[in-house]
C-alpha cells in the first residue's frame, strides 16, 4: 500500500500551488474550537470506549494496530517524508516537494504544541490509571503523558499536508485521512490513549498543517523548518534560502 502512495505521488501533475494567504480565517476558527469542544466531549466517554476496545482485540485488530502505530512513529515516517522531499526537489516533482516540505514543518508545529501540553498537564495513561481525571499537573517526568497522543499528532502532523496538495485526487485523499485515523484509533485500541487525547491532537495536526500551508503560500517559500530526530534527542533545524 505504501510503495502504492509513493508511485501515486510522483507521477500526478503539478498545478499551480494554492493562493490562498489567508493564515487565519473562519475555516481555522471552526477547527480550533471543534478540537477543543471535540476533546471536552469525548472525557465522559472516554472511560468506556477504551473498556469497549480492551474487549474487542483479536488477531486481525492487533495487527491492524501495529500498522497504525507505525504509521505515527517519527523515525519511521519522518525520514520517508524527507526523502520525498529531496526526490521531489531534485526530480523535478515540484508538487511533491511541496507536499513534502508543508507536512514536515505541520509536524515540527504539532509536536512542539505536542510536547508542551504532555509536559505542561502529565495526564496518567489509561495503562496508568482506570481513572481519565487524573492529572498531575507540570514537570519533567516521563510518566503520565496520555495528554495529547503523541503518535497520533505524528501521523496527523504529517498526512494532511499531502491530502491537502493533492485534494482533487479524491481516492488519495481519503487513503492519507483514513491512514491518520487507523493511528489514532490503534492508540485507543492498545489502551495508552484515551479517545479524547487522540482526537485532541487530530484536530491541531490537521489545523497545523492548514497554518503552515497559508504561511508558505504568503512567505512565498523562502524558510524551511526540518525536523531533526536521533535516538536520544529531537529537535528542529531552521532552514533559509536567499
Amino acid at each position: 500500500m505504501i510503495g502504492f502512495w509513493l508511485a501515486l505521488l510522483t507521477t500526478i501533475g503539478a498545478p499551480e500551488p494554492s493562493q490562498d494567504t489567508t493564515l487565519w480565517a473562519t475555516t481555522e476558527t471552526v477547527v480550533a474550537l471543534s478540537t477543543v469542544a471535540g476533546f471536552f466531549a469525548l472525557m465522559p466517554l472516554d472511560q468506556d470506549i477504551n473498556t469497549w476496545a480492551a474487549d474487542h482485540h483479536s488477531q486481525p485488530s492487533r495487527i491492524w494496530a501495529a500498522g497504525g502505530k507505525a504509521i505515527g512513529d517519527g523515525y519511521i515516517t519522518l525520514p520517508i517524508t524527507g526523502a520525498l522531499w529531496i526526490w521531489g526537489a531534485n526530480g523535478d516533482l515540484p508538487r511533491l516537494a511541496r507536499a513534502s516540505r508543508n507536512s514536515l514543518e505541520s509536524w515540527c508545529l504539532t509536536q512542539l504544541v505536542t510536547q508542551s501540553l504532555k509536559y505542561g498537564f502529565h495526564r496518567a495513561r489509561p495503562s496508568e490509571s482506570s481513572s481519565n481525571q487524573d492529572w498531575y499537573g507540570p514537570g519533567l517526568g516521563s510518566l503520565h503523558e496520555s495528554f495529547p497522543s503523541g503518535h497520533s499528532a505524528s501521523a496527523w502532523g504529517l498526512l494532511p499536508g499531502f491530502a491537502m496538495e493533492y485534494s482533487d485526487h479524491p481516492v488519495l485523499v481519503a487513503a492519507l485521512y483514513a491512514t491518520a485515523a487507523s493511528t489514532s484509533l490503534s492508540r485507543v485500541h492498545d489502551g495508552l490513549h484515551w479517545t479524547s487525547d487522540v482526537f485532541f491532537s487530530a484536530g491541531a495536526g490537521y489545523l497545523s498543517n492548514r497554518l503552515v500551508r497559508a504561511w508558505n503560500n504568503k512567505a512565498s517559500g523562502q524558510t524551511a523548518l526540518v525536523p531533526l530526530v536521533s535516538p536520544n534527542s529531537q529537535g528542529v533545524l531552521v532552514v533559509r534560502s536567499f
